[in-house]
C-alpha cells in the first residue's frame, strides 16, 4: 500500500461555473457551494449522436489483496460459496490480484535453497518470512474456477531470491493454469529502502527485477507484468520503454493517506483530476506498446482506510465515478484494495480493531473487515457488501459500452456525468457529489426514444455506512441482487430532467 502522495495529487481541480463546459474525457467536477433557498440548481448536458470513445472493459472492476489472506485457507476456496457470489455479482468477469506488501515478506514453502537474512524492521509483524504453500495454492485454483475471475499474482523481489520467485512462478501457472493473467515482481519498489534508509533508484530497481523475471523465465512461460508501483508514476513510463518482454504496465493508486488531516469526505468527493490526467497519458503510452494498463490495487486512503469517511456511503459516490473515469481516460483494469482487518493491519504493523458491546452483525463484521474494503466479514462469520461495492457496481453496468462524446454545465455544482453506448442501448452515469446541491440536470439523449429506465444509488445520508442501495435493493450475504424500483424517465424531443438529490447518482438506460 501506498505510504506517501505526491504533491501534484493532492491539488483539487478548482473550476468556476464560467467553464462550465468541457469533454467528459476530463469530466466537470466542481467545488461543492451553497444551494439557493433549498431550490435545486439547474444543469445541462448535451450528449452526442454515437459512441467516438474507447470500449469499457469487461473486466474494468476486479479486486485486490494482500497475499498474507492466503493464510486463511477458507477464505479463498472453493466452499467460501457466499464470497464466490459475492465476487459473480460484482463482476462475473473480473480479475483477482494477490500481492501487497505481505508479497514482499512471502516465501514458496517449497524452496530448498538458500534465502538471504530475512530483514528485521523495528516493531516489525513479520518476523519471519510468510509461506504460500502448494495447499494455498491448490484452494485460491478451486476459488478462481468457481468464480470464473482470473489471476495477478505477486511474488518476492525485495529478498532478492530469484530462484525462490521462480520457484513460485510456476508453482502458481502449475496450479491456476489459464487463469492466470500476469505475475508481478515486486510490490511498490518505489518505496523500497536500503539499510541506512536511502531510496532505491530506479535504475537499481531495473536491474532487480530484469535479474528474477530472466530466472523465471528459465523455469517456466508465464506472463509477467509491471512495475507495480506506488506513486512514482514516472516508473510506468520508464519501464515500458525499457522493457519489451511484458504482458501489462501496473501502477496503484490512492486518493491520499489516512492519517492525513486533508483526508475527509469532501477531499474524496472532490475527485483527483491531475491523476486522471497522468493516466490518461500513461495510457497512451501502454496503448503504443499495444499493452494494458493496469491500476493492481486501489482505494480511497493507504494505510488501510478511514473510518467515517472510507466505509461510507461517500465511497459509493467516489468508486463509481473514479472507476468510469479511469475507463474513459484509458485504464483498463481496476483492483480495489481488500481484505480481513487482521491481514491489513499486519501489512501495516497495526494493531487490529475490536467490535463495540452490543454490536449488531454488520458491526460485527466491520470490525473483522479493513476500513476500505467493499465486501466485509470472512468465511466463518458471512459477508456483506459495503457502500463501495454499489458504486462499483453501478459502473460494472458500463461493461461492452463505447463511450460518447458529452458536454456538462453543472452550474458550480459538483457534478460529473459518463454516457456510453451498447447495442443499442444508451447508459447515463451521473454523480451527484455536492453535499450541499440538489441537481436538476436537463439531459439531451442525443438519441432516439420516449423513455428511460433509471437505476438510483442512495443512502440516508452520505455519512451511513450499512444503508446503500442501488435501484431500491440491497445486495445480499451470498450477492443476490435484482432491481426493485426501476423509474420511468419521460423522454420528449430527446430531452428529459433528471432529478438528482445531493450526495446521490443515478444510471439511466435508454432503449433504441
Amino acid at each position: 500500500m501506498t505510504h506517501e502522495i505526491s504533491a501534484s495529487r493532492r491539488r483539487f481541480l478548482q473550476i468556476g461555473a464560467t467553464a462550465a463546459t468541457m469533454a467528459l474525457i476530463n469530466p466537470f467536477a466542481a467545488r461543492a457551494g451553497g444551494g439557493s433557498g433549498g431550490t435545486p440548481t439547474r444543469a445541462m448536458l448535451k450528449l452526442g449522436k454515437s459512441a467516438t470513445g474507447r470500449t469499457v472493459p469487461s473486466d474494468l472492476v476486479g479486486l485486490s489483496f494482500e497475499t498474507l489472506q492466503m493464510h486463511d485457507t477458507s477464505y479463498f476456496s472453493a466452499s467460501n460459496e457466499a464470497l464466490i457470489g459475492m465476487l459473480r455479482r460484482l463482476n462475473p468477469q473480473g480479475v483477482l490480484r494477490i500481492g501487497g506488501n505481505s508479497s514482499d515478506y512471502s516465501a514458496w514453502s517449497g524452496y530448498t535453497g538458500a534465502l538471504p537474512p530475512f530483514e528485521q524492521l523495528p516493531h516489525a509483524v513479520f518476523k519471519r518470512p510468510y509461506m504460500v504453500t502448494p495447499a494455498q495454492l491448490t484452494n485460491l485454483a478451486g476459488f478462481l474456477d468457481a468464480t470464473g475471475w482470473r489471476l495477478v499474482f505477486g511474488v518476492n523481489l525485495r529478498r532478492g531470491s530469484p530462484e525462490m520467485a521462480a520457484e513460485l512462478a510456476e508453482a502458481v501457472q502449475r496450479a491456476v493454469g489459464d487463469r492466470l493473467q500476469a505475475i508481478q515482481i515486486g510490490n511498490e519498489p518505489s518505496l523500497y529502502k536500503h539499510a541506512d534508509g536511502s531510496a532505491f533508484s530506479y535504475d537499481e530497481y531495473l536491474a532487480l527485477w530484469r535479474k528474477t523475471a530472466g530466472a523465471i523465465r528459465q523455469r517456466a512461460h508465464v506472463p509477467i507484468a509491471g512495475p507495480d508501483t506506488s506513486n512514482e508514476i514516472d516508473w510506468v513510463r520508464k519501464f515500458a520503454h525499457d522493457t519489451n518482454d511484458i504482458v501489462a504496465l501496473t501502477h496503484h493508486y490512492y486518493r491520499g493517506g489516512a492519517p492525513q488531516p486533508t483526508t475527509t469526505v469532501a477531499q474524496m468527493l472532490g475527485g483527483d483530476p491531475d491523476f486522471i490526467q497522468q493516466a490518461e497519458q500513461v495510457a497512451k503510452v501502454a496503448a503504443a506498446k499495444k499493452l494494458p494498463f493496469l491500476l493492481t490495487e486501489a482505494n480511497s486512503y493507504w494505510g488501510g482506510g478511514k473510518l467515517g469517511v472510507s466505509n461510507t456511503f461517500a465511497s459509493a459516490l467516489w468508486g463509481g465515478d473514479f472507476a468510469l473515469a479511469c475507463a474513459q481516460a484509458g485504464v483498463d483494469g481496476i483492483n480495489i484494495h481488500s481484505g480481513t482487518l487482521s491481514v491489513l493491519e499486519a501489512s501495516l504493523n497495526k494493531n487490529v480493531a475490536t467490535a463495540p458491546k452490543g454490536a449488531t452483525y454488520e458491526q460485527r463484521l466491520d470490525a473483522i473487515s479493513g476500513r476500505y474494503t467493499p465486501i466485509a466479514g470472512d468465511a466463518e462469520e458471512g459477508y456483506y457488501a459495503r457502500p463501495l461495492y454499489y458504486g462499483l457496481l453501478l459502473a460494472r453496468q458500463f461493461a461492452g459500452a463505447g463511450f460518447v462524446d458529452a458536454a456538462l454545465s453543472a452550474n458550480g455544482a459538483n457534478l460529473t456525468a459518463y454516457a456510453a453506448d451498447r447495442n443499442g442501448q444508451r447508459l447515463l452515469a451521473v454523480f451527484n457529489k455536492d453535499l450541499q446541491r440538489d441537481v436538476d440536470l436537463q439531459v439531451d439523449f442525443g438519441h432516439a426514444g420516449s423513455a428511460a429506465k433509471v437505476w438510483r444509488l442512495q443512502a440516508p445520508g452520505i455519512d451511513d455506512v450499512h444503508h446503500t442501495t442501488l435501484a431500491g435493493a440491497a445486495v445480499g450475504h451470498t450477492g443476490e441482487w435484482s432491481p426493485v424500483s426501476d423509474e420511468t424517465l419521460r423522454i420528449d424531443a430527446g430531452r428529459g430532467v433528471l432529478s438528482l438529490p445531493r450526495g446521490s447518482a443515478v444510471l439511466v438506460t435508454v432503449e433504441a
